[in-house]
């Protein structure tokens, strides 16, 4: 999917959640010149001043005093940034993220991935959290249209399925000129009153 986006004259990021970070997905985005904000699972490896850590061994040992404090929205965050090796990379950002006034547990920790190291935390996260969008998108279209029950084989028959799907979530969302999910609850309580 990365190598069918066209390549871009601005700076370009891919978001992507926690479960898709992999060595052959970074290494395409930065073949096609993006950079990779990403959710990152917690057992990850890296390297402070040369030593192999997890995130959430490494957490145990962070205190609100080796924090910033970010707000994003109307929420705030104890960030902690680390910019270095990882696993997969010789050089990017890592953000160590607690809810503020949440404490540190390293199970409350969330961790997040930057290739491009010029960016602040704020923005950081700020990019990331564009995803929640994308993530409701899903979740609607697999619960209220069956986007995860259908049973098509052919390439053409997903392609067919999918261009239905999409318009069916296109009208519910220009109908209610809202989210999908309150253009789907619209559409279908108007199609039960007839």
């Amino acid at each position: 999917m990365i190598r069918s986006v066209p390549m871009s004259t601005c700076r370009t990021y891919v978001l992507m959640d926690s479960w898709y970070p992999s060595a052959s997905v970074l290494q395409t985005s930065a073949e096609r010149g993006f950079h990779v904000i990403s959710g990152l699972k917690t057992n990850r490896i890296f390297y402070p001043q040369g030593i192999w850590q997890s995130l959430k061994n490494f957490a145990s040992y962070i205190s609100k005093s080796d924090t910033v404090l970010v707000t994003i929205g109307s929420s705030a965050y104890r960030v902690y940034r680390y910019e270095g090796k990882l696993n997969l990379l010789e050089n990017a950002a890592l953000l160590l993220c607690w809810k503020d006034g949440d404490g540190f547990e390293p199970k409350q920790m969330k961790a997040f991935l930057s290739t491009d190291i010029s960016l602040s935390n704020e923005e950081i996260l700020c990019y990331y959290s564009k995803r929640w969008d994308i993530e409701a998108y899903f979740r609607t279209a697999k619960v209220q249209l069956a986007m995860d029950r259908y049973q098509v084989r052919s390439t053409q028959a997903i392609d067919r399925y999918l261009t239905l799907l999409m318009f069916s979530a296109l009208y519910c969302q220009y109908d209610s000129q809202g989210s999908l999910n309150d253009g789907y609850i619209t559409t279908v309580s108007r199609k039960s009153m007839t």
